[in-house]
């Protein structure tokens, strides 16, 4: 069977001009986001998405402050970019957006570290070599701490 695109299977059902129009826009949209992607930073694009392009206004969504005054410094590069590769897009708004979904940020993978036995020998050693005093208390904490956690791995870091 043939691959098409989703704009063959919307005509052969008799899909509205309204739905055909929606699925331009949605289709534009990704275009300029694989665009985004790549003029933009690398270190931005996880944290930002495109938003809607309204009379020529292109709405980028950041996931933080920082994250969107960056995007505001660079906004007249990034439009002569869009522009150079053909989109037509006058002006960029750059708005803030907690809690929405990113791409290529991994939220969990902070909750998983741990310790591994190199670095657990080398805490050892340097409790070992201390005098009593609270670094010390501190460090053999540590490793208690992290001995409990390689009996019952699903235990998350405190």
């Amino acid at each position: 069977m043939a691959i098409r695109k989703i704009n063959f299977y919307l005509a052969s059902l008799g899909a509205t001009a309204d739905q055909q129009g929606l699925l331009a826009q949605a289709n534009q949209l990704t275009l300029m986001q694989q665009t985004f992607v790549e003029i933009a930073p690398p270190q931005l694009t996880g944290h930002c998405t495109l938003g809607w392009l309204s009379e020529g206004s292109l709405t980028l969504y950041a996931s933080n402050g920082a994250i969107a005054a960056k995007l505001k410094q660079i906004s007249p590069s990034l439009l002569l970019k869009f522009q150079k590769k053909g989109h037509e897009v006058t002006a960029i708004r750059v708005a803030v957006q907690a809690h929405h979904h990113t791409t290529g940020v991994d939220s969990g993978a902070d909750k998983n570290r741990g310790m591994g036995s190199v670095g657990a020998e080398s805490l050892s050693q340097l409790a070992a070599g201390l005098p009593e005093s609270p670094l010390k208390t501190a460090v053999e904490s540590l490793l208690k701490k992290h001995a409990g956690q390689r009996k019952n791995p699903d235990r998350a870091c405190e």
